[in-house]
């Protein structure tokens, strides 16, 4: 964790630096600018692309998916300061630092993992294969972190500007670009209602699933907690309305859509195996990708 910190604190400091030298040179080339507060919130959650991957229902040929009805939910917000140069009168770069909090929950009905080819040295060595079925597995993610966007804005003509071109006192923006969030603290915690095993005999084509003395049959895990990854990017879209309410002031409301092109938590993800079931539980690997998405209202009040 220490190591994490340090890396995040680091990454900070450059990004810092990129803001200052590019605020900087907006300044120095006198084109107009505007200081910005903003504060925002709405609605999370997680698009999962669920592994097709199918398993075979103890006393039956039949098979079915491995994993069943995911589903997610939560909310977020942030709040910060922003710095736009305008580069032309309806064109400019925008840069922010704030602070974004996630709160986001996946659910997942069943989980079914195999684990093929083992040998039951309690009874001659015989092959089998270990069924494990997870019931309402659930994943709470909890992320604190510095946000910082790098977009790209642009708004139609509007009064009450050094670049003038309208009488009209509201306009119309919009934003797009890369957003980076700094995950200083960003905390999982992971349950499971119940756990069956069942071991099939592939020689005798039987299966054993009462034999609760070597773990078979129902049987409860422990939930699990940890923490995970350091830095999140996401693509980031806002779209809305600019009024002019005094001079050289501005306010903004728009909605916004945020969405994650990495998943910190990737590498923390393991299948579920022996060692896994026999202490608390780690996060699962349960798709082959998983992206934050978000999306919520945003204002903004803006000084030139």
């Amino acid at each position: 964790m220490e190591k994490v910190k340090s890396k995040n604190g680091k990454l900070l400091i450059k990004l810092v630096a990129i803001l200052f030298a590019f605020s900087a040179l907006s300044a120095s080339a006198k084109t107009p600018y505007e200081f910005s507060v903003y504060g925002g919130g709405g609605y999370s959650f997680y698009s999962c692309r669920v592994s097709n991957q199918t398993v075979l229902i103890p006393h039956s040929d039949v098979y079915h998916s491995a994993v069943n009805g995911v589903s997610s939910s939560g909310s977020s917000g942030d709040l910060g300061v922003g710095f736009t140069g305008f580069i032309a009168p309806q064109v400019g770069l925008h840069v922010g630092l704030g602070f974004g909090l996630y709160n986001t929950n996946i659910k997942v009905d069943s989980l079914t993992f195999v684990t093929k080819d083992l040998y039951d040295e309690l009874n001659e060595n015989r092959p089998y294969d270990l069924y494990t079925k997870l019931s309402e597995y659930s994943e709470k993610h909890q992320t604190f972190c510095f946000s910082i966007p790098f977009m790209f804005q642009f708004q139609t003509m509007q009064s009450g500007s050094s670049w003038r071109r309208s009488t009209s006192d509201i306009g119309f923006y919009a934003k797009a670009g890369l957003k980076l969030n700094i995950l200083l603290s960003n905390t999982y915690e992971t349950k499971v209602s119940t756990a069956y095993k069942a071991a099939h005999y592939t020689d005798l084509d039987n299966w054993a699933e009462t034999q609760a003395f070597v773990g078979l049959g129902p049987s409860k895990i422990k939930g699990g907690k940890g923490n995970f990854g350091y830095v999140q990017t996401l693509f980031a879209l806002e779209a809305g309305a600019k009024m002019h309410i005094g001079d050289n002031r501005f306010f903004y409301v728009g909605a916004y859509f945020d969405y994650g092109l990495n998943d910190p938590s990737k590498n923390n993800r393991e299948l579920i195996n022996e060692s896994s079931l026999e202490g608390s539980l780690p996060l699962l690997e349960f798709s082959n990708r998983i992206n934050l998405m978000t999306i919520g209202l945003k204002l903004r009040l803006a000084f030139q």
